[in-house]
């Protein structure tokens, strides 16, 4: 699970360096590297897909597909720290629409924890100036706050359609809707992919095919509280690699507001108990 983490902030690294291909592309070809896998796994007759709930499984492509677009964005806008921490506060949200439309308990120490991570998303955009003022979330920052917000509602879905549906149709369902998204924006966009681009996309699929596997192999082993705490390590390392690689700024309010960010979802995963159903995905860029 420590190294599915580690791979991820691998792809999120590539994302950051290869900005200069364009999202689009790069969103549509991590689409076409999870189709291929889950051809391959099909042909060998490893799974089946079998589809039920094509409504929701079409939700679930269309949110899944948008939260990893926006993940891109806020990546490439904002840096890797900053964006990847404000994208992965989906758990606290994941925990409060669960519990709106799946029923599922919220306790308050949970109450606690959200308010905490709230906290910690002003810190985490906040810049030092003349007293106290709610309007300083800019565009972009609060592009990542709504991505996280809909990989939240994408959580959700997942969490119904594993009523119905087995995880390779979920995940089908995401690389299908999600190619056919960014399909027109990615052949459109001006500027060639290059040599080094070609690598640095082969990359990515690399990163994200290998943090794929090892996340589903580490959770056969795991605990899902226990895996989800790990994956936990992601944010960080990307906080670490955007400071020391890419020399990204930091401030104590960002740090600490980082800090309260991962804490907090650390402390929701760590509160589930074994008949909650699992926060986790398939999301990471």
């Amino acid at each position: 699970m420590a190294l599915a983490s580690t791979f991820f902030c691998m792809t999120g690294c590539l994302v950051k360096y290869g900005s200069h291909i364009g999202i689009y592309k790069m969103a549509f070809f991590r689409f076409v590297i999870g189709l291929g896998l889950i051809s391959i796994a099909v042909m060998s007759g490893r799974v089946t897909l079998v589809f039920n709930n094509k409504k929701l499984l079409f939700l679930r492509g269309l949110t899944g597909g948008i939260a990893i677009l926006i993940g891109l964005v806020s990546i490439t806008r904002l840096g890797l720290g900053k964006g990847m921490v404000l994208i992965c506060s989906y758990p606290i949200f994941a925990s409060v629409i669960s519990a709106v439309f799946l029923k599922e308990r919220l306790r308050l120490f949970d109450i606690g924890a959200i308010l905490t991570a709230i906290a910690g998303i002003y810190l985490i955009v906040y810049e030092k100036q003349q007293g106290f003022s709610l309007l300083i979330f800019g565009k972009y920052e609060l592009l990542a706050v709504f991505g996280a917000l809909i990989a939240g509602i994408t959580i959700t879905l997942i969490r119904k359609l594993h009523d119905t549906d087995s995880s390779s149709a979920i995940y089908f369902s995401q690389c299908v809707v999600g190619m056919w998204l960014v399909l027109g924006p990615a052949l459109s966009s001006e500027g060639s992919v290059g040599l080094n681009g070609v690598f640095i996309l082969l990359g990515i699929g690399a990163a994200v095919t290998a943090g794929q596997l090892l996340m589903t192999e580490g959770f056969k082993y795991v605990p899902v509280k226990t895996g989800s705490l790990l994956l936990m390590i992601e944010p960080v390392l990307c906080y670490i690699a955007g400071v020391t690689i890419f020399s990204e700024s930091v401030t104590i309010f960002r740090v600490f507001g980082s800090v309260l960010v991962i804490g907090s979802c650390a402390v929701v995963l760590a509160g589930r108990k074994k008949k909650d159903r699992p926060i986790k995905s398939d999301l990471s860029v």
